[in-house]
């Protein structure tokens, strides 16, 4: 059975992480490499496809609720299946699934070019890709960020989330800037021809992976058994609690902005395909150099610090965002935000993986998949208040309720703080 902390909560972060291990280290580990490489392939698509979904449904249904839908549709299995695959991490092999997951995804992004070429592609079509693509990246999140703290090492699980992040925060650039360039030149079946070809390489790179399946599971356990004794652990301990609900407020109010500003830009700003897909790429490039920056200075003292109030600064940017009627003024505030966003996705991994006990690690990463997975809530929230009372009042108001709930949240929990 696994120890469950006590409510005065077992030792910190900061505690636990005694030193960090250099980048030299952990770039000469051959399976950490290709798991870091998994992740930028895999991230720079996640983000085209974001933004190209984003742009052609809007422009087939002209309705920023209908690109709210196919966006929740996508992100729906985080919430549905995230707990569940962090127990099946435990059990399976973990090469199988992530090779499995991106041969899947490299099948159906061929199978959506096919009918984008034919001019069969309709919106439900769409949206049973994104689905597809939500539920691999359900189990990728607890799979692929367990195995990178483990081929890295306690001692360097700081510096190896912070590149994973700083690579991450890349593809947030890469992503929309190709995405809007495709749709301009090829329309959305160079979108997705480009999909297949970097999930091919994810594929290759996973099926090269030296592992076999978790160690952790007790035997003659049932899933129900596993999933109960890991909310029960989560419970205990009032920071991982924290922690997850900080995930959970920045996930339903901050991220689904993103969903809204293609639509902002062709609406408010005027903008076609590649200018809207540098817009994005603004937000990355603040978030890439922010993670950049705690990849060579971040100490342990400060991880709790960038995780709280990361998502301060980013909800205040994307206030002003939601204000702007002027490209480059938009531009710089989503600079700004990828700032503060850099702290919040550098350390959600980072303090989750230091937290928690190694027997029940592979789970706590399946809830964190669970509370990524509220952001549909969050979609659906700020694609209803655009349709009554316009985007860009939607965005202004989803940004001053996450700043509320955050400051709640910090109070509630301080052990966050």
């Amino acid at each position: 059975m696994i120890d469950t902390p006590d409510s005065g909560g077992s030792p910190s972060a900061e505690e636990k992480a005694v030193h960090e291990g250099s980048l030299r280290e952990l770039l000469a580990r051959p399976d950490f490499v290709r798991v870091w490489l998994v992740g930028a392939f895999a991230g720079s698509i996640h983000w085209l496809e974001i933004l190209v979904t984003s742009i052609v449904v809007f422009e087939i249904t002209d309705s920023p609720l209908s690109v709210a839908l196919v966006m929740a549709v996508r992100a729906s299995p985080l919430i549905l299946f995230g707990a569940l695959m962090g127990d099946v991490a435990d059990r399976v092999d973990r090469k199988l699934l992530l090779a499995g997951g991106f041969a899947s995804l490299t099948v159906s992004s061929l199978v959506l070019a096919t009918l984008a070429f034919s001019g069969e592609l309709q919106v439900w079509h769409i949206a049973m890709g994104g689905f597809l693509s939500g539920t691999v990246f359900s189990m990728e999140f607890p799979v692929r960020r367990t195995l990178l703290g483990e081929f890295a090492g306690i001692d360097r699980i700081g510096r190896a989330m912070s590149l994973d992040s700083v690579t991450r925060n890349a593809t947030r650039i890469l992503g929309p800037a190709l995405g809007g360039i495709l749709l301009e030149l090829m329309g959305i079946q160079g979108a997705y021809l480009l999909a297949a070809a970097l999930y091919l390489i994810s594929f290759s790179l996973a099926a090269g992976l030296h592992v076999g399946p978790g160690s952790a599971i007790e035997h003659g356990r049932n899933v129900i058994a596993n999933l109960v004794e890991g909310f029960k652990y989560i419970a205990a301990n009032r920071k991982i609690v924290g922690t997850l609900t900080i995930t959970v407020v920045t996930n339903i109010w901050g991220f689904a902005y993103a969903s809204m500003v293609p639509v902002v830009g062709k609406e408010v700003l005027g903008l076609s395909a590649f200018p809207i897909g540098i817009l994005m790429s603004a937000e990355g490039l603040g978030a890439l150099l922010g993670a950049l920056a705690m990849t060579l200075f971040s100490r342990p003292a400060y991880f709790s610090k960038f995780y709280l109030y990361g998502p301060a600064l980013f909800f205040f940017a994307i206030f002003l965002f939601s204000l702007s009627n002027w490209y480059p003024l938009s531009m710089t505030v989503l600079f700004i935000g990828g700032f503060g966003l850099a702290g919040f996705t550098t350390m959600q991994a980072t303090l989750i993986f230091l937290e928690a006990a190694p027997e029940v690690r592979a789970r706590v990463m399946g809830a964190v998949s669970v509370c990524i997975g509220t952001g549909p809530l969050g979609i659906l929230h700020v694609g209803a208040l655009a349709n009554w009372l316009g985007t860009a009042n939607a965005i202004t108001i989803i940004s001053i309720e996450g700043m509320i709930a955050l400051l709640i949240t910090a109070l509630v929990w301080p052990e966050v703080r």
